[in-house]
């Protein structure tokens, strides 16, 4: 069955798989290259682009295949986010964050997952890494009362989710190890109020704006300890609380693809000045470009033996290993700095002209500028990935409850 958008035609239905929604996302590059001055000016993706991510299948990747999703393998994914990302950078970070609804739906019972997700293609945005909500116990369920950052996406969302720390008779609620209790709430996107907060250097057409409720009503079905990430669910791509976010490492590297891609088209035809001769014969030109060819590759790969290692666990029936946590962890944190060196690399490579936004890598850099300032590429990220490879030191480290590790 096919679908058009506007000029594109993708195929859709409920027999989309990988290799058709990998297929769809290169039809659509085109038409999301196009939609990407727009979405940078409105601050959030236009409806054109939103529809034709939802057409082609984006959101739905990791959806069911008991009803009737895909269910897309982790290496799967990453080659669809990347192709998206290559294209434009904010289309590939808001299709990353929506398609999260085939990974929370499987932390509640499935009646109540088909309640909220009742469409394949439905879209997730919220913030849910630290649990700066509030959460008051009622019956029948929770008050939902806080304002999460950073909810990518909430502009076209289908579901909001939003980590919330839990009270009871207005005192905190512990958990296990001593922790306050952070649960996930999932609520419709009437329920919030966006707050226009999204002025940023670069990924601002993903119109990651801050939400807000104040005194909402949330049924407990509709909650989750991030713990329930694993096990409601059959299948290897939900049995670990963390398999949700291992797809954040293709943003960055389909973003350096495209600068790559920009790169040796601009240089292709390029006459340096004052010498008059083609930059392809230029050392210093050749020199720039394999270097960020290989920087961009070798993170490729590496990311893709980590990844790959890690799900051959999780269809085996175990869990990743520490060291296999770290790895993944680690590679992401990798490829968000080599990524951003590397088209910086290729901005130094072909000069002054790169400073212009009707350049392709300026807003590929200012992506990746912008993509780096996240907590998985942070610093303190790679204290605990350190003490994860010397076989789970510091293993009670709070940065380790946020399930990216």
């Amino acid at each position: 069955m096919a679908s058009t958008t506007g000029t594109t035609t993708v195929q859709s239905g409920q027999a989309l798989d990988g290799p058709s929604i990998l297929a769809n996302a290169r039809t659509i590059a085109p038409l999301l290259r196009e939609e990407a001055d727009a979405c940078e000016r409105g601050r959030r993706l236009t409806d054109r682009a939103v529809e034709a991510l939802r057409a082609a299948g984006a959101f739905r990747m990791p959806m069911p295949r008991s009803w009737g999703g895909p269910e897309l393998d982790m290496l799967t994914q990453i080659d669809i986010i990347e192709e998206l990302s290559r294209a434009d950078g904010s289309a590939g970070w808001c299709a990353m964050i929506g398609s999260d609804g085939g990974f929370f739906s499987a932390a509640l019972d499935d009646e109540v997952g088909r309640t909220l997700y009742r469409d394949l293609d439905a879209v997730t945005a919220g913030f849910i890494q630290q649990p700066i909500g509030r959460l008051d116990t009622v019956e029948g369920g929770y008050r939902l009362s806080g304002r999460w950052p950073f909810c990518s996406g909430c502009t076209h969302a289908d579901v909001m989710v939003a980590g919330a720390v839990v009270h009871a008779g207005g005192t905190l609620v512990t958990g296990a190890g001593g922790f306050p209790e952070h649960r996930i709430a999932l609520l419709p996107p009437d329920r919030v109020r966006i707050a226009d907060t999204w002025y940023t250097t670069g990924l601002a057409g993903s119109g990651s704006h801050a939400v807000e409720c104040d005194d909402v009503f949330v049924p407990a079905e509709h909650t989750f300890l991030f713990d329930e990430l694993a096990g409601h669910r059959e299948g290897a791509l939900y049995s670990w609380p963390g398999a949700f976010f291992h797809n954040i490492v293709a943003v960055p590297l389909g973003i350096a693809l495209g600068a790559l891609d920009a790169a040796e088209e601009m240089l292709a035809e390029r006459i340096l000045l004052p010498e008059q001769r083609p930059a392809r014969d230029d050392g210093r030109v050749r020199t720039g470009l394999a270097r960020a060819e290989a920087m961009v590759g070798s993170s490729r790969s590496y990311t893709r033996d980590v990844v790959g290692d890690l799900w051959t666990a999780l269809e085996a029936g175990g869990m990743p290993s520490h060291r296999q946590r770290a790895a993944l962890a680690g590679a992401v944190s990798h490829v968000c700095h080599s990524c951003h060196e590397a088209v910086q690399l290729l901005a130094d490579t072909v000069g002054s002209s790169s400073i212009y936004t009707r350049n392709p890598l300026e807003r590929r850099l200012r992506d990746l500028t912008t993509l780096r300032q996240h907590v998985i590429a942070q610093p303190k990220i790679l204290e605990v990935v350190g003490g994860l490879w010397l076989d789970g030191a510091d293993l009670h480290n709070p940065l380790l409850s946020l399930r990216i590790i």
